[in-house]
């Protein structure tokens, strides 16, 4: 196990996420034989959130590798010591832009001009990246000659579908498959040395509250076992709830055949 000082442009998609999350897993204790046989979750009541966070900022780190080179991305930026950071910051011809990964899988999420609902609830994603955007922007302005406006952008993963009602004036919301067109499809209003400029003030890591870290190489090799258990309980899970269906069946079917013969015996 080996300890540097990060280096921002290096460090991987949801890597705070993942320090957090792996850490919280060391409280929970081994499943036992039994608890594996049924599928039990290896995810403490506590990392579900963390553990979903995650995989959707892994998701739109992936699909941020497909940008051009003339983009350039920084991922999981710690922005103080409770833990909270930016999931993603991008620095393009477009303008500087923080991304927040939000995962819905398989859920309906509704867009109007001030709030974002999934189901019954209205979720607080627009006060939030409002205000790492606003953050960002004094933050650069303070240290740059000619600071750039950076607008916040939500991004949904796995959405069921989303209905944009009214898009919200200085908040972006995408689907993660579209997002790459989109930035790219944006008018350009950064030359590349505002960029180069931009993208050096943000590589320095005491700007960021960056402790020292796992390298980004391990994190992401003990998540993937993480990762793996879990999809692996959740197999199981379904394969005894089909186990379930069928016996249910056969012995619905079964009281189908017997239960004539009952009533018709003398």
């Amino acid at each position: 196990m080996t300890f540097d000082a990060p280096i921002m442009r290096q460090r991987c998609p949801a890597q705070s996420s993942m320090e957090v999350l792996l850490l919280e897993q060391r409280l929970v204790a081994p499943r036992s034989s039994l608890e594996r046989l049924i599928g039990r979750s290896p995810l403490g009541a506590g990392s579900v959130r963390c553990f979903d966070a995650a995989r959707a900022e892994i998701a739109v780190g992936l699909a941020l590798a497909e940008l051009p080179r003339e983009w350039i991305v920084f991922h999981s930026l710690p922005v103080g010591e409770s833990g909270a950071d930016v999931d993603h910051l991008v620095i393009g011809p477009a303008g500087v832009f923080t991304l927040h990964s939000h995962r819905q899988a398989r859920k309906s999420v509704q867009v109007a001009s001030r709030n974002v609902q999934i189901g019954a609830r209205k979720i607080p994603y627009l006060r939030q990246a409002e205000y790492e955007a606003g953050s960002l922007t004094a933050f650069l302005a303070q240290r740059m000659p000619r600071p750039a406006s950076v607008r916040g952008v939500v991004v949904l993963v796995d959405a069921k579908n989303v209905i944009v009602q009214a898009q919200p004036s200085r908040v972006k919301i995408i689907e993660a498959p579209d997002l790459c067109a989109w930035l790219q499809g944006l008018p350009p209003v950064l030359a590349p040395l505002d960029r180069l400029a931009i993208a050096g003030y943000v590589e320095n890591p005491v700007l960021w509250q960056a402790l020292t870290a796992l390298e980004p190489a391990e994190i992401l090799q003990r998540f993937a076992v993480l990762e793996t258990e879990v999809a692996r309980a959740r197999r199981t899970r379904q394969l005894w709830l089909l186990c379930g269906m069928v016996f249910t069946t056969f012995t619905a079917l079964e009281m189908l055949l017997i239960v004539p013969r009952l009533l018709g015996a003398p």
